[in-house]
């Protein structure tokens, strides 16, 4: 069963959502110690707006799922009684709702910014992490499930993003600051613009503030050469990374974005080098967009400041998710078709691990009587491969039949086994009627995807072969 627990902006605040953030180091942690006999793989995806955890358990058992959540949420937060805290203001989902909810957020649907361009580089990313254990270790915690999952919603969030209007305009949380800039102080060309933090939430905000007309502006970052790179594209120039406190001091406009931990511009810091430069008197508009904020809140009592953070900012994302609303219909259609193709492939797990044991006996033999008379083994493979997916199409949709009707698998398996398998080679193997019978090895080469054969097991009619 698939499952996930979720904290957003649509059902908690900045404040909140900071509390169950994840660093870099306790993500480690999270995937080093997540998966159990019962939770065989995990995934947490955290951008500015949501932190949300997906895992597959190995269950549908009510009673199961519950104490696997109960330890995700332990596992998350480290003690019981953070886990029951977490728990308390997060979502929970299941099955359909939670395979359905994460392709649409790879679709933008689901973003504070409807349509946002950058969730599908966050997801891809919080993937890799995920199949990497997020460590130099290596300690993946994902599988095949939560990899057909990932691999549905990015190609879900690509289509839309083709097929659809649902990105067109501003459509990222830095665009939208860059906006705000402008409605609030007026002409940008006449403001000194601060960016703080080059990555891609930072890049956007530069690039808007640039289109907007902002021509004064300073890259922030850490690693300076970084800001050096952003300052060449939108025409503005790179500081130090120590200088960010004056550098904010003497503009109009700060836009904060980085990964921090903590706040990068602290309210006494800003004070004193405001007083330093005579600006105490004069405007300063800071907007925070990072999670945990990285704006000492204690600013908003300095004179003349004025922070927006996240939550701030939704009444103007609000706006202009008006021009893109055309297109959530069709966007929606397209999360549809790729909900079902996903819980299809699950349904036909089963089926896959029943017929994997005759797939390799045929692969060998087709392999072998290829290879002697073509003398490549690479085409052997590959022609192997080919030919026997075209033999399986037919048993392979008689497994799925099977598996929609809700029979067991195993006869079904034997009879192929006896008919196809050469000289008997597979009589004594144990043919499994249900995927989970299978060892997690097994499992994950016979659910594995992005192969040729799994592929051609799906599709009856291949080209021919060369």
């Amino acid at each position: 069963m698939l499952i996930s627990i979720a904290i957003d902006f649509r059902h908690a605040d900045v404040a909140t959502r900071e509390r169950f953030h994840l660093s870099e180091e306790r993500l480690a942690q999270l995937y080093q110690t997540v998966r159990t006999d019962v939770i065989t793989e995990a995934a947490l995806i955290s951008t500015c707006n949501r932190t949300e955890l997906y895992a597959w358990v190995a269950s549908s058992a009510p009673e199961v799922i519950a104490r696997s959540v109960q330890v995700l949420a332990r596992r998350w937060m480290r003690t019981r009684a953070e886990g029951e805290a977490l728990l308390r203001v997060a979502c929970q989902r299941q099955g359909r709702e939670a395979a359905s909810h994460i392709i649409r957020i790879a679709a933008g649907l689901e973003s504070q910014v409807l349509g946002d361009g950058q969730i599908l580089g966050q997801l891809k990313t919080a993937y890799k992490r995920a199949a990497n254990g997020a460590s130099a270790a290596g300690h993946s915690a994902t599988g095949p499930v939560l990899h057909r999952l990932f691999e549905t919603a990015l190609r879900a969030g690509k289509r839309v993003q083709t097929e659809t209007a649902l990105t067109a305009g501003r459509n990222s949380v830095g665009a939208e600051a860059a906006l705000t800039a402008a409605q609030r102080f007026g002409d940008l060309a006449m403001a000194r613009c601060v960016v703080v933090g080059a990555g891609k939430t930072g890049a956007r905000a530069a690039k808007q503030l640039h289109k907007l007309g902002a021509r004064d502006l300073v890259i922030v970052n850490r690693t300076f050469e970084n800001a050096v790179t952003l300052a060449a594209m939108v025409g503005g120039r790179a500081a130090e990374w120590e200088t960010r406190h004056v550098e904010a001091a003497m503009a109009d406009v700060v836009v904060v974005a980085t990964g921090s931990e903590i706040p990068v511009l602290e309210a006494p810091r800003l004070a004193l080098a405001r007083e330093a430069c005579a600006n105490t008197g004069y405007a300063l508009l800071l907007l925070d967009l990072s999670l945990p904020r990285n704006v000492d809140p204690a600013a908003t009592a300095l004179p003349g400041v004025t922070l927006v953070d996240l939550d701030s900012l939704s009444q103007p994302v609000l706006a202009a998710e008006s021009m893109r609303r055309e297109a959530v219909p069709q966007a929606e259609e397209i999360c549809a078709q790729e909900v079902e193709a996903f819980l299809d492939w699950l349904a036909n797990m089963p089926a896959r691990a029943a017929i994997r044991p005759l797939r390799a006996a045929l692969e060998d033999v087709a392999r072998r009587e290829v290879a002697y008379h073509a003398k490549d083994a690479h085409v052997a493979e590959r022609a192997a491969a080919r030919i026997v997916a075209k033999l399986l199409a037919g048993p392979m949709a008689a497994l799925r039949r099977a598996v929609q009707r809700g029979e067991p698998l195993d006869q079904h398996a034997m009879m192929l086994l006896e008919m196809f398998a050469p000289n008997g080679a597979l009589a004594d193997v144990p043919v499994a009627s249900d995927a989970r019978e299978l060892s997690a090895p097994q499992r994950e080469a016979v659910s594995r995807v992005g192969t040729d054969a799994d592929l051609a097991s799906l599709q009856p009619s291949l080209s021919p072969l060369p």
